[in-house]
Parts: C-alpha cells; structure tokens; sequence
C-alpha cells in the first residue's frame, strides 16, 4: 500500500465512495464467519421488494417495539445521515462505535475489497448482536438472492413487499426474473409473508419455497379496504399516516407480526401503526404553504404516488427528479398527468439523470432543483407542492426544506 494510501482517513465518507461490488457473497461471508457468524445468532427478519421495503421495516419495528422487544434496523439510503442507515429502536449508530467497527476489520475490508453496503451490513449485524436486540430487521439490497444482507441461515420471517420492474439492468427485465431474484431470500423450512403481488410473480415464489419447504402466506385474505387511512385486517381496524399505498406495507407488516405469533389486535399495536410514518414517504414538511415529499423511484411507486396526490388540494405542483437506470420519461409523464404543473430538474449525484433525460412535453424544466422548488412553491401557494423521485434527491430535498424552515 502506498503512503498516500496510508494517509487517507478511514471514516464514513470513504466508506460511502467504496461503491458496491459485483463479487458475490463469499467476500462478506468469509468476513462474517470471522466474527461467528452473529446473524445466525439473532433473531432476523429479512426484507426483499421492489418497493415498499422501508416502509415495511418502519412498521414492523414500530409495532415490535410497541410489543416491547428492542429492535435493530439496517434500510438504504440514508435520509438524513449515512448513519440513520443502522438503528436501535430508532437511535442511529453513533460515529464513534462505527468508526470502532471499521477500524477493527480494515484489514478484511482492503483485502476483500469489501464496498459500501457489505461494510454497513457487517458493522449492523455486530452492532445488533453486541446489543442484544431482540429483533434484527434487515432491508434487502438490489434483488434478494446475491444482496449482501442474504447471509443469514435462518431467519425467523422473511418478507417480500412487491415485485415490479426496477434494476432490470441486474435482475432481469421479465417479472418472473425479478421475482425469482427476490425469492433469494426464501430459506429452507422459513415462513413467508407475501405483499400484494401479480399472480404471475407470486406463482414464482409460492414454486421457490415449495422447493425450499417454506410456508408461504398472504394477508389478502384477511385485509379490507375501508376507506381513506383505514384498513381492517382479522377483524381489527387500523389507521395509517401518508398515502393510502402505505395500507397495504402496513397490513404486510401486521402479517409477518402475526406469524411470529405475537398479538396484532393490541389498542398499542393499533396505536403504534397509527403514528407510525417512513420519513420521505408521502411526508408532510410544511402545512402552509403545503409541501410533501415522496421517494418514488420506479414506475410502480409513481403509480401509487398518483393515486394518492389526488387528495392534495389544487392546484397541484410536481417537482421531479429520478436516476439515470429508472424509466424517467416514463415516470415523469405518469406526473405530468396527475398535477397542474409538472417541473423537472437535476440534482448532484454520479448517478442522477440530466433534466434533457427526463423532459417530456408540456413539463417545465429548471436546472437548479432548489429554484425548480421555490417556483412550485410560488405558484401553488393556494393549493400543494409534492416532491418525488429518486430516494437520494428526497434526502437533499428534505434536509433543504427542515433547514428554511
């Protein structure tokens, strides 16, 4: 290793320009077995999807936590800091004990090569164990079979939210083929709980645990709609905060809570999916004038967006920004026909697509995103401004918006 090398500071920031690798799972297996294999140690639940994985995981800790269990969650991105990334009931990991963690396992890092998500998987799954929590709740990466959170032998519960067309470039541009990635998950003799999935993508998973002797199930069964905020589900009424998607992620995580055999009908498990709210997710940062921001990254989160905007009063701005390997055209035009006024923009990030890639007719483009936002702002000061597209954008965004206020 060279001086120079030598003399970079090992911390957070050069944690997160190690970019993932494309090496499989021996690299973080090997690392983890150094360590005895913590995860097969804890309780885990494991979560895979195209959308809604996030939001899922906030649910069940939320309720896990209500039931009085101390909880560990490891989601991406970050929203706020690269640290929120790795919590205990909610607390981040500190900078201190993740800068302990890393110093600790340098050596395996530079010679595996180890990226940014195996580092962070790693360092949750010590820091859970250490700990002692009661529940370790991990959000899978990209696909489900070759994410680097697929280590763990024998999880209590796995979870799959949706299957829909996202890093097709990866797993596939089939639905059968993404949902096969997602079914990864699925370890021998687990249980299983199912989202709200097309036939044909639940046919493919319902045929991988069959072979793996899982038990499989849905909460479609007992779930009904009953109106705005509100779902009932074996019999119970629950109400949620955000878009009216979020019933169907907060009716999967009552299910999974269900077949770990823990009490779901609870006043404070009602209470706790009643206040329970993913930041980003159809938040509400300003009331007047009103200003939500959405992580919907994908086709299929757009959708959903759209069906929920059309409560937001009118006139109803969007401001839009996405990555380059999403379907932004596609995405912005759903947009464009949902609003009154429809402005595309860019943000900084390596990833990030140019406001030429996203254009589509009729919508107004606006380089700098915080003008793209001031201008929404003006124009819909009597009715809504809603922001959206890729997670890493909402981050900024939302950081922006806390600090003017």
């Amino acid at each position: 290793m060279s001086n120079t090398e030598n003399n970079v500071k090992r911390d957070v920031e050069w944690v997160m320009a190690r970019h993932s690798r494309s090496h499989g799972l021996l690299p973080i297996r090997t690392v983890m077995k150094k360590y005895g294999d913590p995860q097969d140690q804890m309780k885990v639940i494991h979560v895979a999807g195209t959308n809604g994985k996030g939001s899922t995981v906030n649910y069940l800790r939320d309720i896990l936590m209500a039931l009085g269990y101390k909880v560990g969650t490891f989601t991406s991105p970050h929203l706020e800091h690269h640290f929120d990334r790795i919590r205990i009931n909610g607390n981040w990991i500190t900078e201190e004990r993740f800068n302990a963690y890393l110093e600790e396992m340098m050596d395996d890092i530079e010679e595996l090569d180890l990226g940014m998500f195996e580092i962070d998987t790693v360092i949750s799954l010590r820091w859970f164990y250490e700990q002692k929590v009661d529940y370790a709740i991990l959000e899978c990466g990209i696909g489900g079979r070759l994410s680097n959170t697929n280590i763990v032998k024998k999880p209590v519960l796995n979870v799959i939210t949706t299957i829909g067309y996202d890093h097709v470039d990866l797993l596939g541009s089939r639905i059968e083929q993404i949902a096969f990635e997602k079914a990864g998950i699925i370890m021998p003799y687990a249980n299983c709980a199912l989202g709200f999935l097309l036939p044909k993508a639940e046919n493919i998973i319902r045929h991988t645990a069959y072979a793996r002797h899982a038990a499989v199930s849905s909460p479609k069964r007992w779930y009904r709609d009953v109106g705005e905020h509100a779902f009932v589900y074996r019999g119970h009424t629950y109400t949620i905060q955000g878009g009216d998607y979020q019933k169907h992620n907060a009716a999967l995580a009552l299910h999974g809570i269900w077949l770990l055999g823990l009490d779901v009908g609870s006043e404070k498990v009602r209470e706790a999916v009643a206040a329970s709210q993913w930041r980003g997710r159809f938040e509400t940062m300003s009331k007047d004038p009103l200003i939500v921001i959405d992580g919907a990254h994908n086709e299929e989160g757009v959708r959903a967006l759209c069906e929920s905007a059309a409560s937001l009063p009118r006139p109803l701005r969007i401001v839009f920004s996405a990555l380059r390997d999403k379907p932004g055209r596609k995405m912005a035009q759903m947009l464009k026909d949902s609003c009154d006024r429809l402005y595309i923009t860019h943000f900084e990030f390596y990833r990030a697509d140019t406001v030429a890639g996203l254009s589509v007719e009729g919508a107004e483009t606006v380089d700098n995103w915080q003008e793209a936002i001031q201008k929404a702002v003006s124009f819909a000061a009597d009715g809504s401004t809603l922001i959206t597209g890729s997670l890493y954008f909402i981050s900024v965004v939302r950081e922006y918006l806390r600090d003017s206020e």
